[in-house]
């Protein structure tokens, strides 16, 4: 408001989440904010205030009408509740980022973290002062109006986790979070990976966009090794497959690659036969999402997967692979989904483990060795029993 005082023909922008809770958040407040004597003239249907002394314009948005957030240029913007605006990436940079550029306007970001999403990466880009951005962060004690007593009282009665998020505005990893589990204890220094260790992979593939594709090895407990992953944008068959292909790895595939949708020669062709007429036999992946998100986190906890620290954008992409809220309508609340974008080494990961990897087979090997898959397993037995192996 201080802005539309002191800058003539300028156009603000308070955009919140949905229409009605930029009425409900900000409409009323802003007209006790006006100070009296000030000329304006209201549009209670447009929800927006003009200035005459400066001819400016103040004007309040909802984001869950995208349409609406088109076509004017903006000197300053204000962006509330973030994190909880549908699509919010999309709708910051295919709608408003494009509208500060003719005025080169600035941009405000307000709201409560929910999980380590967008918002948490521009929080970053201040913290890691990239050039024009710069971040902080407020805790609720921080507010002289709130009483402090009662900040206390929410400390000892909520969840920790869930008072860090509300209370002290931190960026817990668990809300939204697709896959909480995940964590430092599963990322491994690359090692020596046995012979007899089944090779398993998956393909997550595109004819436009990013081409995906991991590969793991399952050890004698069951343990699914990450060594090694794909992932380039813009590429065709011909180019990943020479890259991927490795002798006697089991491949799974989306589905979805059956679909026969590329031309060649007056034929039409799938992704799924151009993999195999370069010598890749991938069986189609089991595509049950949630029962696959809920495999992969048991594979999680029972500390089951490791991922080699090289495969840098699985663990990237498993930072952020979060759901997105549901968004209301006339049928009611929609069902909860992930967010479907940099997804796609997540889904290769969820294709590999739904493929159900049976265990190593030591017994194909039985030479003994201290440093062999089966000495070592003779030595763990050993232990329990308090004896020694000798050589066969």
């Amino acid at each position: 408001m201080v802005h539309a005082l002191s800058q003539n023909r300028h156009t603000l922008w308070y955009v919140a989440p949905s229409y009605r809770q930029a009425k409900t958040i900000a409409w009323r407040l802003l007209k006790k904010l006006i100070p009296e004597g000030v000329q304006v003239k209201y549009n209670e249907s447009e929800l927006s205030v003009y200035f005459q002394q400066t001819g400016s314009f103040l004007e309040l948005k909802g984001a869950d009408n995208e349409d609406s957030l088109r076509g004017v240029g903006i000197h300053k913007l204000v962006i509330d509740e973030f994190a909880s605006i549908y699509d919010n990436w999309s709708v910051w940079h295919e709608v408003l980022r494009p509208m500060l550029t003719d005025t080169k306007g600035d941009a405000l970001f307000i709201g409560t973290p929910k999980g380590k999403d967008s918002f948490f990466e521009l929080f970053m880009r201040g913290q890691r002062n990239d050039n024009d951005w710069k971040s902080w962060r407020f805790k609720t004690v921080d507010n002289p109006y709130i009483d402090t007593e009662e900040v206390q009282e929410a400390e000892r009665t909520m969840p920790g986790r869930y008072f860090r998020q509300e209370y002290e505005a931190s960026f817990e990893d668990f809300v939204g979070l697709i896959y909480p589990e995940f964590g430092k204890a599963h990322i491994i220094e690359p090692r020596y990976l046995e012979k007899i260790y089944p090779r398993i992979g998956a393909i997550d593939p595109a004819i436009a966009g990013t081409m995906a594709a991991l590969k793991g090895a399952v050890d004698e407990e069951g343990i699914i090794y990450i060594y090694n992953e794909f992932y380039e944008k813009n590429v065709r068959v011909s180019e990943v497959a020479p890259q991927i292909a490795e002798d006697k790895v089991k491949w799974v595939i989306d589905p979805a690659s059956a679909s026969k949708n590329i031309e060649k020669e007056g034929k039409l062709y799938s992704l799924y036969n151009e993999f195999a007429d370069r010598g890749i036999q991938a069986d189609p992946a089991e595509n049950d999402v949630e029962a696959g998100i809920n495999r992969v986190g048991e594979y999680f906890k029972q500390n089951k997967l490791k991922i080699f620290k090289s495969c840098t954008n699985l663990q990237w992409e498993l930072e952020r692979y979060h759901y997105v809220e549901p968004k209301d309508s006339y049928r009611g609340q929609g069902k909860i989904q992930p967010y479907k974008k940099d997804d796609h080494l997540v889904d290769c990961l969820r294709y590999m483990v739904m493929s159900r990897p049976k265990d190593a087979d030591i017994n194909i090997e039985k030479v003994y060795s201290e440093t062999s898959v089966w000495g070592r397993r003779l030595a763990r037995q050993a232990k329990k029993d308090g004896f020694k192996y000798g050589r066969d």
